[in-house]
């Protein structure tokens, strides 16, 4: 089987997408509290234009997936190891903040006389639910995208035309489920909370396995270089910033005449705004995370390698620190307010992130909070080590 060519940019990428993640949650209570203030607009926009966030990571899942199976074959020891690392890497560190974010509920409410049948109860319906704090349900999502993940693979597999193709489908399934659940929601059938369910995120995810399967093509296509100047590639790159821009500016529009106009829209404009601004987002940041590596020396370049390394410890460990940094008092007009939105931003991503590091770096099991950390340099044999030396003198 051919090697296949790593892709470091890509801690970059998820670097982004975290960033963009904080963002959301640091802002989530300004649209209530700034309304009818100047400041509205301004937090509406770094809000709703950061939704891509999810999306993102859900396509980089999608993308690593394909890229890393598409070539092999499809054994049972091949899907035993992929579950094995999943459970490991994703459920065990899943479980552990589930209990952590319950135990804080327990406190936030002072619920502690609880009978223990009815927190079992609880936990066990959270576990399930990806509900035992507001961001969890993420790796519920990516739960089910595990699942299905060797019926993909397989139909890829047995047909590579399927894969270009895949986009296609994954927005059809995609909007089938859209449009099928508002009917369905509005006439009383059923009642479920959307945003958990993988299918609403296909596109996504499909997106980025079509793009894995034909990476070694579409590269140039995707990737910003001299030569692609040249051969006028950059009119692409131009169209697909614009349209970036634009998508991402009628989705907030859209937000602002809702909120401030009390105007009535129908909830499909909202979800076309919003796919169309993460999908292109999707392919907008990976050309933005090769800008942004460079040649991986720079300082601002190992920055975000670090970050999009510790992103998943990051997104299980943020909410915590912004609970208990909303435990300030903040007083003061509309610069001290804003000024507190940014700090809470910068102190959940500073203090994740370092906690985050400094586990990777000296704690053994820091995977049990965090999942699978940075691969720690092998260390040479003391022979090995004195043959160099003698090779130096």
């Amino acid at each position: 089987m051919e090697q296949k060519e790593r892709i470091p940019q890509l801690d970059i990428f998820r670097a982004i997408s975290i960033l963009a993640v904080l963002v959301i949650h640091a802002t989530s209570r300004t649209l209530a509290e700034t309304l009818n203030t100047p400041l509205f607009h301004p937090f509406l926009f770094i809000n709703k234009f950061s939704q891509f966030a999810v999306p993102s990571f859900v396509f980089l899942s999608g993308f690593v997936l394909f890229y890393n199976y598409i070539d092999r074959p499809l054994t049972g020891k091949t899907l035993g190891k992929f579950y094995g690392r999943r459970l490991l890497y994703i459920i065990v560190p899943y479980v552990v903040f589930s209990l952590f974010y319950f135990v804080l509920k327990l406190y936030a409410g002072n619920q502690w006389s609880m009978a223990p049948q009815e927190m079992a109860v609880k936990m066990a319906k959270y576990l399930l639910t990806g509900t035992a704090y507001t961001h969890l349900y993420y790796v519920i999502i990516i739960i089910q995208f595990y699942v299905l993940f060797p019926l993909l693979l397989w139909c890829l597999q047995k047909s590579r035309r399927l894969a270009a193709w895949a986009p296609l489908i994954g927005l059809a399934l995609q909007w089938g489920f859209v449009v099928l659940n508002k009917y369905m929601v509005n006439h009383g059938y059923w009642q479920v909370s959307k945003g958990s369910l993988a299918i609403t995120y296909f596109s996504y995810f499909l997106l980025g396995a079509a793009i894995a399967v034909f990476y070694s093509s579409l590269k140039p296509w995707l990737i910003p270089s001299r030569e692609g100047l040249r051969s006028g590639k950059w009119l692409l790159w131009a169209l697909l910033w614009v349209l970036w821009i634009a998508a991402g500016i009628a989705h907030v529009e859209l937000w602002n005449s809702n909120y401030t106009q009390k105007t009535v829209i129908n909830s499909f404009w909202f979800e076309g705004a919003a796919n169309a601004h993460a999908l292109l987002s999707c392919l907008l940041l990976y050309q933005l995370s090769f800008l942004l590596y460079g040649a991986g020396r720079r300082l601002g370049s190992r920055l975000l390698i670090s970050a999009g390394v510790c992103s998943f410890g990051i997104y299980l460990l943020h909410p915590a620190v912004l609970f208990f940094y909303r435990k300030i008092d903040f007083h003061g007009g509309y610069l001290a307010y804003a000024l507190a939105i940014a700090g809470g931003w910068l102190v959940s991503l500073l203090l994740s992130w370092v906690i985050v590091a400094i586990a990777f770096r000296y704690i053994k099991y820091a995977w049990v909070l965090f999942g699978s950390g940075p691969k720690r340099p092998m260390k040479q044999p003391l022979q090995n080590l004195r043959q160099e030396h003698r090779a130096m003198d």
